[in-house]
């Protein structure tokens, strides 16, 4: 009966201890990005779900996405605040068709979760999800 006893205690102390941990800690432990990663000013584009097989990166507009055009199917705009923040994702090349904004710190770990704004032009309402040609920094 003492051994029970003493591996409850131990066990709540471990419970206390997880709880009271700071917060920095938890966002590193799990599989997105730490809250306090540092903008690099960038919007980054994946191949697979979850940022797996970066295809791309661009500080700046991309009117053509290239190699990553239809193919991305998470993204992470890690644009500066204030500056190079929100972006518009575009349905087609040279920013046409119809968009959706991305806000600055935003991860998309699965676009097929995502859809293009209504009534935006040609691509309304469709998935993300390998349907991505151009993108263009913008204030939300």
């Amino acid at each position: 009966m003492k051994i029970k006893r003493v591996m409850a205690l131990a066990m709540a102390v471990a419970a206390v201890a997880v709880m009271n941990a700071p917060a920095t800690q938890a966002a590193e432990a799990g599989p997105t990005v730490p809250l306090a990663a540092a903008a690099d000013g960038k919007l980054h584009v994946y191949y697979d779900f979850n940022r797996s097989r970066h295809c791309a990166s661009w500080e700046g507009y991309s009117s053509d996405w290239g190699k990553c055009r239809n193919e991305v199917s998470s993204l992470w705009n890690n644009g500066y605040p204030g500056g190079h923040d929100d972006v518009w994702v575009y349905w087609g090349r040279n920013h046409s068709g119809a968009h959706r904004g991305v806000h600055n710190g935003v991860v998309l770990n699965n676009l097929r979760q995502w859809t293009f704004d209504a009534n935006t032009g040609r691509g309304s309402g469709e998935v993300l999800d390998n349907n991505i040609s151009s993108h263009k920094w913008t204030a939300l």
